[in-house]
């Protein structure tokens, strides 16, 4: 008998155990994989409020994220059944080794957390500053320490969007400026009451701008340049595009240390450059600023760029406080319309006509409930 005539040919009975068989089945996927417990403090055992838990794959990916509630509790669903690590980080801190775990479908694993008690020390002398730009923040001594600590904030920021945790009242702007006295012509202001979700957004995924660098389209379909989120400085395209420095400025970032970051390749398309600004004495990032290379020679390098303040609110709840990106208008003469990057030759001397500068900023925020852990 053939192997389709065995499959037509099963018992009533049987058919119906199969069916309850993929029922309960597909009951356990739906359910999904959780890792849950309670994080203390690695010196004091209190229960630790706003501590990043954080899940990887076997791989070292990062897979699920949150953070520990008033109680010292967290959970995280995860994507699949198989094994997975799981830490618990505070920014300022030194990391603790992560907590293997092996999962099934559908199952529910304990495992409770300590949060490690060591302050992390930033490199703040000029000599130890490195001397190369390495690829990858990871691969040099320094450049690791200032990476973890700025990843943390990074991350964070990101989960307070993605949970969607701030109420805040926002105020945003859209101006132009003059070309050569920076003085605004134009400014139109807006204030609203808002659920913050990417204040600051890229428009296109990390990998395209890799492949074709920030110069896009945006939403009117002008020329424009994009900015590099919370979700591109993360990215491994990101990573494995740009090397990275130590940068100290004890003018402009009095009391901070930098993680400068630049092209690693030479490209013919619009790339970006910049510094990540962490506090010396708390580790905690406090900006990121940069502005794009290989635009037009009429342009002068610091006019133009964008920044992002972090800022953070109760229970280890991180947000862009202050935020702008500023592009030039390049062209013979004053141009119509648009608010992008903008060549023009009509005979004339090539100059910047004028700047569009796009920002905004949280002037009250509220840190609502998050949902309880599943």
């Amino acid at each position: 008998m053939a192997a389709q005539d065995i499959v037509f040919g099963v018992r009533p009975i049987f058919r119906l155990t199969l069916a309850l068989y993929f029922a309960a089945a597909a009951a356990r996927g739906a359910a999904g994989q959780v890792v849950r417990g309670n994080v203390v403090d690695g010196g004091t055992s209190a229960p630790l409020y706003g501590a990043l838990v954080i899940a990887y794959d076997s791989a070292g990916a990062r897979v699920a994220g949150t953070t520990s509630n008033d109680s010292g509790r967290y959970a995280l669903r995860l994507p699949a059944a198989g094994h997975f690590k799981v830490r618990a980080e505070r920014i300022g801190y030194l990391s603790g080794a992560p907590v293997p775990f092996d999962v099934a479908a559908g199952e529910t694993v304990v495992r409770d957390l300590r949060a490690a008690s060591a302050v992390v020390v930033l490199p703040t002398d000029t000599v130890m500053a490195e001397a190369r730009c390495v690829v990858r923040p990871t691969e040099g001594a320094k450049t690791a320490t200032l990476w973890e600590e700025a990843r943390k904030v990074l991350y964070a920021s990101q989960l307070t969007e993605r949970d969607r945790l701030v109420h805040a009242i926002r105020r945003r702007w859209w101006r132009t400026l003059d070309g050569t006295s920076l003085i605004i012509r134009k400014d139109s202001i807006k204030i609203d009451s808002v659920t913050l979700v990417h204040p600051f957004e890229t428009p296109v995924s990390p990998e395209e701008l890799a492949k074709h660098g920030y110069g896009v389209l945006n939403e009117m379909h002008d020329s424009a340049l994009a900015g590099p989120d919370a979700d591109v400085l993360l990215s491994d395209a990101f990573a494995r595009t740009h090397c990275f420095q130590v940068r100290l400025d004890a003018d402009k970032h009095k009391g901070q240390v930098g993680l400068a970051f630049e092209p690693a390749r030479s490209v013919h398309f619009p790339e970006v450059t910049g510094v990540l600004w962490l506090d010396s004495a708390s580790a905690r990032l406090r900006s990121v600023e940069f502005r794009h290379t290989n635009l037009y020679p009429e342009v002068a390098p610091f006019r133009y760029g964008g920044r992002m303040d972090f800022d953070e609110l109760p229970g280890g709840v991180w947000i862009v406080r202050r935020w702008y990106i500023r592009l030039p208008v390049v062209a013979n003469g004053p141009t119509g319309g648009g608010g992008g990057v903008e060549m023009r030759y009509m005979g004339g001397t090539p100059h910047v006509a004028r700047f569009h500068e796009e920002g905004g900023e949280v002037l009250s925020a509220q840190v609502g409930t998050a949902a309880p852990p599943p």
